[in-house]
């Protein structure tokens, strides 16, 4: 417990003395302990260090195996994690791989990992195949999972692709959260298809998912770079009048606006 508070604190320093006195003490480090200490690596970048770490597991009886099949995928996930926060895909994607021909099968989480990093690098077509391998393998994804590849599509100018998925996440039984519909309107928006955002804006509301203020600065900006400022307006006072506020780019954008000089 205290490896892994110092860890999810980025004091990997402490967490490290803590692991040193438990063996000081003759209290061997199981496989969640080493979990933990690795998560804090790999929180950090330090991955030079994770892999140190997993030959130290190794050489300590806790290599992965079939018997800890749990904790075992949790390893692997928060190293390929890791290494996708570092820009390090290639060994992730290499991680992957050897996790599956090591007889460890990947979770949902470690899937969802590797396919942000995929998307990151915008390496989208490697992305929907993950996808597809995931679905292939019998593991559901989940709205996260959908929301990841659905963002960097609508990045891509991919709109197309991004409704398709929109529509298959619907069709499976996963209720579009709130970020789900924002990141569709902000697609539509940047298309310059004010009317489909603002329907999709309603239709939001209608199923129970209620915009926050991200959603409302999205489609407000969208009105304002569509030389819309009747709607951007409009938009504006629902949105203080549910309680949000324009975030620093939306206020940017109004004051652009303004006359110079007013």
């Amino acid at each position: 417990m205290l490896v892994d508070i110092f860890c999810k604190d980025g004091n990997v320093v402490e967490a490290e003395a803590i692991l040193r006195i438990m063996t000081d003490k003759g209290v061997a480090p199981d496989i969640i302990t080493y979990n933990a200490l690795l998560d804090g690596y790999c929180l950090r970048g330090q991955m030079e260090d994770a892999e140190k770490l997993l030959d130290i597991m190794v050489q300590n009886g806790c290599e992965p195996n079939l018997k800890g099949i749990a904790p075992n995928a949790v390893t692997y996930t928060t190293c390929i994690d890791g290494l996708c926060k570092t820009d390090r895909l290639t060994l992730a994607r290499q991680l992957f791989t050897d996790m599956q021909a090591h007889g460890v099968t990947p979770d949902v989480f470690s899937y969802s990992s590797l396919l942000d990093g995929l998307c990151k690098c915008k390496w989208l077509d490697e992305a929907v195949a993950l996808l597809e391998d995931m679905e292939d393998k019998g593991i559901k994804p989940t709205t996260v999972t959908y929301n990841i590849l659905m963002d960097s599509l609508c990045e891509a100018g991919q709109l197309k692709g991004a409704a398709n998925f929109f529509s298959d996440l619907v069709s499976r039984g996963l209720q579009p959260n709130c970020r789900t519909y924002t990141i569709m309107i902000k697609g539509f928006c940047k298309e310059g298809l004010m009317s489909e955002a603002a329907q999709l804006l309603s239709k939001m509301e209608e199923d129970g998912s209620f915009p926050n203020g991200c959603t409302y600065n999205t489609i407000i900006r969208g009105y304002i770079h569509n030389n819309d400022l009747s709607n951007a307006l409009y938009y504006r006072d629902i949105m203080v009048s549910k309680g949000f506020e324009a975030d620093a780019d939306t206020f940017s954008l109004f004051v652009s606006l303004l006359p110079s000089g007013n």
